[in-house]
Order: C-alpha cells, then structure tokens, then sequence
C-alpha cells in the first residue's frame, strides 16, 4: 500500500524554528486539515527531503538545462560527505555556481533539518494559508509532495 505525505520544510536547510512556533504551526495545519496525521520532524543533520516516486527530473536553477542523472548524483555524493552542510557545486551545463538546494527539482524538494509532514492530506494548502504558516515558523517554506 501506497502513502501520499505533504511536507513543509524552511528554504534554509538550516533553520529550525522555535518550539512555541512549531507547537503553533501544528495546530494552525490541525485547523485546516482536521482529522489528518501530522508529525513534526526535527534532526541533528540536513536531510535530503525527496518526492519519492514523485521524482522525475532536475533543472539547473540558472540556466534552466536538465542535469543529467549521473551528474546530479555526483553532487548529492560529495554535499553527503559533509552531511549536506556544502550543497555548493559547479554545473556543467553553464560552469556556474549554484547549490543542490536551489535546482528546480520536478516535483519539488529540497533538504532541511526542520519538516512538517501530514499523512495522506485530502486536500492542498491555500496560498492564504501557506503564507499564514510561514508567518506562524518565521521563515518561507517549499511545498513538497511526497509518495512512497
């Protein structure tokens, strides 16, 4: 049996919002997803945070080339060696600088030590609501929908 997860996790990978706003955020993702199960998630680490069987492909965030498997592999090797504190690479498509955290990844994800995750949701985030949550942890947040 499959499970669908709608994870929120910080743009920052290393941001962990207080615990009263952790506390908050959680009631205020009660409120509007009602009966649903919803963990709050906290590690000692940066953690790849995946689509799961959702993942398809990854685009170079500044010149918008789809990297290749293998060298999109290569650069989660070496960020895995400094237990993704680096996510810095040089791409090959354009020669530039950019990091892991910031390629467009279709569906999205991205890497955090913080998450929300909410079991099998009925329902999508409004924007309004979205916004309200990053307000409530202090920080933006991506949107990853995950399935496993």
């Amino acid at each position: 049996m499959s499970d669908t997860f709608l994870r929120f996790i910080p743009v920052n990978p290393d941001f962990v919002p207080e615990v009263a706003n952790q506390d908050r955020a959680k009631e205020y993702l009660i409120h509007i997803f009602k009966k649903i199960e919803i963990e709050v998630i906290e590690t000692d680490d940066v953690e790849f945070v995946d689509p799961g069987a959702n993942f398809e492909n990854v685009y170079c965030n500044l010149c918008g080339e789809e990297l290749e498997t293998e060298t999109w592999q290569e650069a989660m090797d070496e960020g895995y060696k400094t237990v993704f504190q680096n996510l810095s690479f040089i791409t090959r498509c354009c020669h530039s600088l950019t990091s892991l955290n910031e390629l467009k990844y279709h569906w999205p994800a991205g890497f955090a030590k913080f998450m929300i995750s909410l079991l099998k949701p009925c329902l999508d985030i409004k924007e309004n609501e979205l916004k309200e949550l990053e307000n409530i942890l202090g920080t933006k947040v991506r949107k990853i929908w995950a399935h496993y």
